[in-house]
C-alpha cells in the first residue's frame, strides 16, 4: 500500500487549485513552487471510486439527480461501522459542502447580528462565513502551552450566556490544530450550548483522519437524548474528493429540519457525485488504512526532520487530520517576513497562522498529505532558507 502513495501522480493541466493556480493564495507563488497549502491530497483517488464515476459515466443521461436508497445505506453504515453511530436515512440532507452548508445553517439559525461563537486558530471559513452571513464572530480561543491546545470553558460559558449570542460552530477534530477532542470536552461544550440555548452546529469533516491511537466521537452520538446537535460531515478529505462538491448533514430534529428546507430548497447533487459516495463509503476500508498508516509515516518523518534540521521549529504532532502546525516563532520573523522567506527563499506555499486568527502568530500549516519525496525535498527547501 506504501508504493500506491509514494507514486506521484499527475498534477499538470487538470484545473488542480492547489497546484495550477496558487496566485489566488499568494501572487508571488511560481509554477514551480511546492505546495502545502490547501487541503487538498496529492494522492489518487482510491480505485473504486474512480471506477464507479467512469461507470456512472458510462450510463445515459447525466441529469438532476437525488440519493437512493443505496446511497442512504451506504452513508448510514459507514456512520455506523466506523463510530457505533447509528443515524436515520431521513436526517440526512446533502448540500455542495460543508462551509455551503455552513453559510445556510447560518441564514437558517441565528438572525443578523446575533453572535457565532468559534475557536481561534481556526479554519480560516469560519469567521469569513459569519462576516458574509452579517453575524458577530465571538471567539473562545484555544489556550496551549507548547503546542498542546485546550478549551477555555469558563471563558465558553461567558460567552454563550449572552443572549445575543446564538450559535456555535465546532471543529471537531480540529483543524488546525490538530486536536481529537475528548468525550469529557465534548459533554462540557454540549451541557454549556444547552444550559444557554446555543445552536451547536460540528464540523467533522476530518473525522476519518485519526492517527492510530485516537479515537474520534460525533458530538451528536454522545448526546442521544439531544435531537438539536447538527453535524456537517463530508469524505471530501477522507477520499481525496472535494471536486465532487457533496457533504452529508446530518439534522436529528424536525424543526430544524424544516429551517434547513426553507433555507436551501430542493438540492440535487451531481449524479457522479452519488456514485463516488457510495463506492467510497462500501469498498475502500483497506485504502483508507494504508492511508492512514502512511499519513503517520510522514508525521514520523517531519517530525524528526524538525529536530535534526529546524531546531528551533516546533510541532505538536495532530492526533487527527493530515495538517501540521508548525511554530516558527523561535526563528525571531514577523508573520509577513516569515511568509515572504518561505515562498521566495525556499519556493514552498504553506499557511501563514495569522490567517486563522491571531492565534496563530509565529505558526504556518503544512499539508503532509503527499509522497514522502515532496515532504522531503520541500523541508529541506526550508531548512536551507532559515539556515
Amino acid at each position: 500500500m506504501a508504493v500506491i502513495f509514494d507514486q506521484p501522480v499527475s498534477t499538470a493541466h487538470i484545473n488542480s487549485v492547489k497546484w495550477e493556480f496558487m496566485h489566488i493564495q499568494d501572487t508571488r507563488a511560481k509554477p514551480d513552487t511546492l505546495p502545502f497549502w490547501i487541503a487538498d491530497m496529492d494522492f489518487a483517488c482510491p480505485a473504486p471510486v474512480l471506477e464507479a464515476i467512469k461507470s456512472r459515466c458510462n450510463t445515459l443521461p447525466i441529469g438532476y439527480s437525488m440519493p437512493d436508497a443505496a446511497y442512504y445505506e451506504a452513508v448510514c453504515g459507514w456512520l455506523q461501522n466506523r463510530f457505533s453511530w447509528e443515524v436515520k436515512a431521513q436526517d440526512i440532507f446533502t448540500s455542495s459542502g460543508v462551509v455551503r452548508a455552513l453559510i445556510d445553517l447560518i441564514y437558517a439559525l441565528t438572525a443578523p447580528g446575533e453572535g457565532v461563537i468559534i475557536q481561534q486558530p481556526v479554519y480560516y471559513p469560519f469567521a469569513a462565513i459569519i462576516r458574509h452571513c452579517k453575524r458577530t464572530i465571538i471567539n473562545n480561543p484555544l489556550p496551549q502551552h507548547a503546542g498542546n491546545y485546550s478549551m477555555d470553558f469558563a471563558d465558553l460559558e461567558d460567552k454563550a450566556s449572552n443572549p445575543e449570542t446564538t450559535m456555535m460552530i465546532l471543529c471537531s477534530p480540529h483543524n488546525p490544530v490538530g486536536r481529537v477532542w475528548t468525550t469529557n470536552e465534548l459533554e462540557q461544550v454540549v451541557q454549556i450550548c444547552r444550559k444557554h440555548g446555543v445552536q451547536l452546529i460540528s464540523d467533522e469533516i476530518h473525522f476519518d483522519l485519526l492517527r492510530n491511537d485516537q479515537t474520534h466521537y460525533p458530538v451528536a452520538s454522545l448526546c442521544p437524548d439531544d435531537d438539536t446537535i447538527i453535524t456537517c460531515t463530508s469524505p471530501s478529505k477522507t477520499f481525496n474528493m472535494a471536486g465532487m462538491q457533496i457533504s452529508n448533514i446530518l439534522i436529528h430534529n424536525k424543526k430544524l429540519q424544516k429551517k434547513w428546507r426553507a433555507q436551501t430548497g430542493e438540492t440535487f447533487p451531481s449524479p457522479l457525485a452519488l456514485a463516488a459516495v457510495k463506492a467510497a463509503y462500501t469498498q475502500c476500508d483497506d485504502w483508507l488504512t494504508g492511508l492512514l498508516r502512511y499519513l503517520d509515516g510522514n508525521f514520523a518523518f517531519l517530525e524528526n526532520f524538525l529536530q535534526e534540521h529546524l531546531t528551533k521549529a516546533h510541532c505538536v504532532l495532530p492526533q487527527g487530520t493530515y495538517l501540521g502546525w508548525i511554530d516558527f516563532s523561535a526563528y525571531g520573523h514577523s508573520d509577513k517576513e516569515l511568509t515572504t522567506i518561505l515562498l521566495e527563499k525556499a519556493n514552498v506555499l504553506l499557511e501563514s497562522g495569522t490567517i486563522f486568527g491571531k492565534e496563530g502568530k509565529g505558526f504556518q500549516r503544512i499539508n503532509v498529505a503527499c509522497p514522502k519525496a515532496t515532504l522531503k525535498k520541500g523541508l529541506e527547501q526550508i531548512a536551507t532558507a532559515l539556515s
